[in-house]
């Protein structure tokens, strides 16, 4: 008989809580566009990336997939995601729009957001 594995939240589940609370995947989505073209949308690779941020980590992009293996992805980011998902080509997607899109603008929507719920 084979027992399904656990996977341990830490404080990361208090993060991906309030950035679901604030709809801040939503938020990324709306601002960058074309999230139905992807698998992960940029929104959610941008909160993978907050949360890997906050694990005290510091990995390369690369090392993102290693990173997640040990973390219940569809808690943190949604139903379907695997660790493989968040590569280091997506990412760098990922960012690549950030910066097209300007991340000033995008940060002061993200303040005002959080000040907001608060």
């Amino acid at each position: 008989m084979t027992y399904p594995s656990s996977k341990s939240l830490d404080h990361l589940g208090l993060v991906a809580g309030f950035c679901k609370d604030i709809q801040l995947a939503q938020y990324i989505d709306d601002a960058l566009g074309g999230s139905n073209e992807r698998k992960v949308s940029f929104g959610q690779l941008f909160v993978a990336m907050l949360l890997n941020g906050l694990g005290f980590t510091g990995r390369t992009l690369h090392m993102y997939s290693e990173y997640f293996e040990s973390k219940p992805l569809d808690r943190l980011l949604g139903e379907g995601i695997s660790a493989d998902d968040i590569n280091d080509d997506a990412l760098g997607r990922c960012l690549d729009a950030l910066y097209d899109k300007g991340v000033s603008s995008l940060y002061q929507g993200i303040g005002e957001r959080v000040v907001n719920h608060l």
